[in-house]
């Protein structure tokens, strides 16, 4: 099937490289199933898929046979764009390791995707290319820090919710390109400082960073 380019959903005991072997020029990709059992095959298969550029990996299973899927171990192409984790129930910051993809433009992590308390994009570098940064049904996120330089390209931003976030990256008002940031559910030392921000009655001058455009959106629910 070299001429295929979209699979809508495949089990990973599926994903083995003789299979994805035969689909060389696929881009888009949905693997639905329990990742942690099958990824020593996941990726070492996905890693030659050199033409992929949408993924989407789900987690699912039997909720007390489900293990949680250990990112670091998974190695991704170059080629992604667009990357989705749903279910994964991660223990480790994804961010170190997501953060080295030359080309990711959207970056998704849904439901139960990530569940400790902290991320962190510390390199100056870091998702060089983003544009798209989605984070729901982080619950517990608490802490959430930015190097200077890290996400030069993005545009939108959505957090949902962020019920325990004490506070957004300063670097975030740096970006210039932003002009989309959504929160739902934000602590009420979080919201009213939004709130200030979006009314320019906040002075950035205060912390050395440029004022925000009256053109960008900000959504607090």
């Amino acid at each position: 099937l070299k001429n295929l380019i979209f699979i809508s959903a495949l089990h990973p005991s599926s994903c083995t490289p003789d299979i994805l072997g035969r689909l060389p020029n696929v881009r888009t990709f949905r693997i639905s199933g329990d990742l942690s059992y099958y990824h020593s095959g996941v990726s070492k298969s996905l890693c030659k898929l050199h033409k992929l550029e949408c993924l989407k990996l789900v987690n699912k299973g039997k909720m007390w046979q489900l293990s949680r899927m250990i990112l670091s171990e998974y190695k991704f192409p170059p080629s992604l764009t667009q990357l989705s984790l749903s279910n994964t129930e991660l223990m480790e910051d994804p961010m170190p390791t997501l953060e080295k993809l030359p080309h990711l433009e959207v970056l998704k992590l849904k439901q139960n995707s990530y569940l400790e308390r902290k991320l962190a994009c510390v390199g100056c570098s870091s998702f060089s290319q983003l544009k798209i940064l989605h984070l729901k049904s982080m619950l517990w996120l608490e802490e959430w820090t930015m190097g200077a330089g890290a996400m030069p390209k993005l545009e939108s931003l959505i957090l949902n919710p962020c019920a325990y976030l004490r506070k957004l990256p300063e670097e975030l008002w740096c970006i210039k390109s932003l002009c989309k940031l959504e929160l739902h559910w934000p602590q009420p030392e979080l919201r009213q400082r939004l709130r200030a921000f979006e009314d320019m009655e906040w002075r950035p001058e205060m912390l050395d960073l440029e004022p925000f455009d009256r053109s960008k959106k900000i959504n607090i629910t």
